[in-house]
């Protein structure tokens, strides 16, 4: 590392961090009310630029991460399409696609009502009682990731929405770099993802296309007096 004093040492440590030049100021010891003049002063410091770049040189023979493959991390996070962690689906209710738009059962269930009814059945002809025909309302045949039926009178075409969580084994690189797991709570599952605005400033960042604001104040926040010294010209 280029021969820096301790602080300057300090920032180029902390700059590595997330790259941002306000921020490492602070953490280097800088007020934070100079901080944003401190760091962009030190990092058009040639030695400074130097020892930054050192620093990260040594870090990727170090890391064997390299900085195109840290770029492509962050790449793949701003650009990956939510959709393919997690869906929020318009489908069809249970009288949408029925028969005379009457409730519908899956293959399953309606399985399930003819047991029940034969069971009911039986014990009512012992009592010498008869409980009337089976009754299959809309039928069979529910599948409840259909599209409602626009002429449905119960949902009136809307539909119900469902949340539909993705196989995260079977994600897209891009998909796997948004993804940052998921947690159990009393009220279902929480898919929790990595912040796209955090991730586009660090890519920025990376490419150079952001640059910390410098505002340069006077004592207490006033507007900065600069008197020029202009030389007279020489008398005649």
């Amino acid at each position: 590392m280029a021969k820096l004093n301790a602080r300057h040492k300090r920032f180029v440590t902390e700059y590595l961090v997330d790259l941002n030049g306000t921020q490492a100021a602070i953490r280097a010891g800088y007020s934070p009310k100079t901080a944003a003049e401190q760091a962009a002063r030190l990092l058009t410091n040639v030695k400074v630029q130097e020892a930054i770049q050192e620093a990260m040189k040594k870090r990727e023979e170090r890391t064997e991460v390299k900085v195109d493959r840290v770029v492509l991390e962050l790449w793949n996070t701003v650009t990956a399409d939510t959709n393919e962690i997690v869906e929020l689906r318009r489908c069809c209710c249970r009288y949408c696609w029925g028969e005379g738009f009457k409730y519908q059962f899956t293959v399953g269930e309606m399985r399930n009502r003819h047991e029940q009814y034969n069971i009911e059945a039986t014990a009512a002809m012992v009592k010498g009682e008869s409980i009337g025909p089976f009754n299959p309302q809309g039928g069979i045949g529910f599948n409840a990731t259909k599209l409602p039926n626009s002429d449905c009178p119960e949902c009136f075409g809307d539909g119900e929405l469902k949340p539909f969580f993705k196989d995260t084994r079977k994600l897209s690189a891009a998909a796997k770099s948004l993804y940052a797991g998921v947690k159990i709570t009393k009220d279902g599952i929480e898919v929790k993802m990595h912040s796209k605005d955090k991730m586009i400033e660090l890519l920025g960042r990376h490419l150079g296309m952001f640059k910390d604001k410098v505002e340069v104040t006077g004592e207490g926040g006033a507007p900065l007096n600069v008197i020029f010294n202009i030389p007279r010209p020489p008398k005649e």
